[in-house]
């Protein structure tokens, strides 16, 4: 019992330490794919949303992945392009989930 508490409590810690939000300057396509595109924010790590893929989602550099219904992720790429098109950045909040997105004010 006391392992699944030890377990529990850093599983939490660690969706803590992983929530962040992204502010969208730019975007591009990810090569050939039709619908993968390259996210330029003021992360370091290369940021992909890829509605592509088999697992579609948000990936943040190195094992930090947000998974998405191929729905949210359409909606999340048009929303985002939406706002750069509008000469606005795009705000996205993540933990283990999107959390919200919009243009930035």
């Amino acid at each position: 019992m006391k392992q699944f508490f030890i377990l529990v409590f850093f599983s939490l810690l660690t969706t803590y330490a992983f929530a962040m939000e992204l502010k969208v300057t730019a975007l591009s396509q990810d090569g050939d794919l039709e619908r993968s595109f390259v996210l330029t924010t003021s992360l370091p790590a290369r940021v992909v949303l890829d509605c592509q893929s088999f697992i579609q989602g948000l990936y943040l550099g190195g094992d930090h992945l947000v998974l998405l219904d191929p729905e949210e992720c359409q909606g999340l790429q048009e929303r985002v392009y939406t706002s750069l098109i509008n000469a606005e950045s795009h705000c996205i909040e993540v933990d283990d989930e999107l959390r919200s997105d919009a243009s930035c004010h």
